[in-house]
């Protein structure tokens, strides 16, 4: 039997939950559903929870939900199936979809023992209401989640992501280990190290860009510190992620580089392969953390605890006041950061 062990008003679970679990052992778990409906980033964060869940549940067939528009970056090395919700209409991006649709979708996942909701959207909420899951396991929220759910954790913005979705296997007395775990170390293995600096000024949404006068300043600054390093401007697959107006001051410098974008596989390989990543909240910071790459983190739009691996290997740059770092913070943290590693 799987037994619970929590403080109240640390966690929820249902008389129905309680019961279930006193019939069952994790070896008795045969399908499991993960619903993550991210992007890149978010299917990085959640690496270790799959990889704890497959040791905790081993004999269990492994779904994750994932919505059609958002399916770069999925974790099929550590997944058996796939689940796909359509949020717009594949045919016209402008439009969402029907209920009708969306209900139709849901549906179409079969019936599972357990499943867990990562996400905690008002779809992710329509999935779960229509699941014939034994167990229903997501965010306390609020005191209405325990309509949908029959277990619930408290997801906290001072843990890093990665740690506080396996809470939900805790929950279940899974011994979840840490360091977190990514399983990339036979993939992207790092058996050729570089001496370079990669550069990433794009981001999800503009509010979260730090400003390219000040990327310029910054690359110039660290290009004359370590004039032996190569100073990688990286560029993205967005149209917008070209940086060519930040590389224009730097087209005579030699050890300054614009790398135009690679595919996925390139690109992590090149992420595992270097000293340091300099970026915004984005998912190639998150990428470079899952490759054990260290990243200096520019935040001001968003809280940077939930993306901050307490590791040694990783600083973020943000003030009290959550306004746009200044040059001098993110070169301090960075020469700090190269010096205790590199030294």
């Amino acid at each position: 039997m799987i037994k619970l062990n929590f403080r109240r008003g640390s966690a929820f679970a249902s008389k129905k939950a309680k019961k279930y679990l006193e019939t069952i052992n994790p070896e008795d778990v045969k399908n499991i559903t993960v619903i993550r409906h991210a992007a890149i980033g978010d299917f990085m964060n959640i690496r270790p929870f799959l990889i704890n869940a497959r040791e905790f549940f081993p004999n269990a067939h492994i779904t994750l939900s994932v919505l059609r528009s958002a399916m770069y970056g999925i974790p099929h090395d550590l997944i058996n199936d796939l689940h796909i919700m359509d949020k717009d209409d594949p045919h016209d991006k402008t439009k969402k979809t029907s209920l009708f649709t969306r209900i139709r979708q849901a549906k179409e996942l079969p019936p599972q023992d357990i499943i867990f909701d990562l996400t905690d959207s008002s779809l992710t909420l329509l999935l779960i209401l229509l699941s014939t899951a034994k167990l229903k396991i997501g965010y306390s929220y609020r005191w209405i989640r325990r309509i949908f759910y029959d277990m619930a954790t408290l997801r906290s913005d001072f843990v890093i992501e990665a740690e506080s979705t396996q809470h939900m296997l805790n929950f279940l007395g899974s011994k979840t280990i840490s360091p977190l775990r990514y399983g990339f170390e036979n993939i992207y293995p790092k058996n050729n190290i570089q001496q370079r600096i990669i550069y990433f000024a794009g981001a999800a949404a503009k509010i979260k860009c730090w400003e390219d006068e000040k990327f310029i300043n910054l690359i110039d600054n660290l290009s004359n510190k370590y004039p032996s390093y190569e100073h990688i401007i990286l560029q993205g697959i967005k149209e917008n992620e070209k940086f060519l107006n930040i590389y224009a001051s730097f087209q005579n410098k030699r050890n300054v580089i614009l790398q135009t974008s690679m595919n996925l596989d390139d690109t992590m390989n090149f992420l595992s392969n270097s000293r340091l990543l300099i970026s915004n909240d984005t998912g190639i910071r998150n990428m470079a953390i899952a490759t054990e790459t260290p990243t200096i983190g520019i935040f001001f739009a968003t809280g940077a605890f939930r993306y901050w691996p307490r590791d040694g290997k990783h600083s973020c740059v943000f003030n009290t006041g959550y306004s746009s770092p200044s040059i001098d913070d993110v070169y301090s943290a960075t020469k700090k950061l190269i010096g205790t590693l590199y030294a």
